[in-house]
């Protein structure tokens, strides 16, 4: 599988756009959109086109090792995008360990969606803090985690830079950015619910078609039988009013 354009969007639009090497909140060099590789004090990029080559190789590089842990594993679209917007923040190895990856891999979505908010802390200046930016950054990752192959969605790219180097999660039990990842969650999905305004009426029209059709089915030959009875209750009633009008002779 590889990163979709949506999914593209969203790691650009939060990473941001620097086309200046610059310290992000966990001191890590970087530039462009997020790229770290070999990158140092002074380094510049001639234009944002320059910087969108680097990060289409990046998530070249990225898109390959995620689906390489996916494997075997029944993945959306939206799913991998999410996971690949997350392992590009937090790096490969620890994507590995994570346990985005294990609860995915065991089927358990809603419990995938809730572990994204883990992952919102890192070091600065040498303390270990929650950051806004990684914060809303996990709840749209979330929310597009759970998201319909039809209702793609994308947050707004934060004020701040991400932090290239984002801290481990910490068991569930002890933290209270659990708590918290789940609120993100609720909180990227009511977003990308109101992106979505403009096309609610045709999902509920889908849904409701789905609904009906359910029913259909489930109702099968008794429906039919239903359906029958009326059109040769029908069909006598009809002929006998034209009898009596005299409209149908009798040999």
């Amino acid at each position: 599988m590889k990163i979709s354009p949506k999914g593209r969007d969203l790691i650009a639009e939060f990473e941001g756009l620097r086309l200046t090497a610059y310290l992000c909140p966990a001191g890590v060099w970087t530039i462009g959109y997020g790229h770290t590789r070999g990158v140092k004090p002074g380094d510049t990029l001639d234009s944002p086109t320059h910087a969108k080559v680097l990060l289409d190789e990046d998530l070249a590089e990225w898109a390959a090792d995620v689906a390489k842990l996916l494997e075997g594993t029944n993945t959306t679209q939206h799913e991998f995008d999410a996971m690949g917007s997350l392992a590009f923040n937090i790096g490969v190895p620890g994507f590995s360990k994570s346990t985005v990856l294990r609860l995915h891999k065991a089927g358990d979505k809603n419990g995938a969606a809730r572990a994204f908010g883990m992952w919102n802390k890192a070091t600065v200046n040498g303390k270990l803090v929650e950051l806004a930016g990684l914060t809303r950054r996990r709840a749209a990752e979330a929310a597009l985690y759970l998201t319909p192959d039809m209702l793609i969605a994308t947050q707004d790219a934060p004020a701040l830079p991400m932090p290239q180097e984002v801290k481990a999660e910490v068991k569930a039990s002890s933290s209270q950015s659990v708590i918290a990842g789940g609120v993100s969650v609720a909180a990227g999905a009511s977003t990308i619910a109101a992106q979505i305004d403009t096309i609610t009426p045709v999902i509920q029209s889908v849904t409701t078609f789905g609904a009906s059709l359910n029913s259909v089915m489930k109702l099968g030959a008794l429906t039919l039988s239903i359906v029958a009875f009326v059109a040769v209750g029908y069909m006598l009633i009809r002929y006998i009013i034209k009898k009596r009008r005299g409209e149908i002779v009798s040999s």
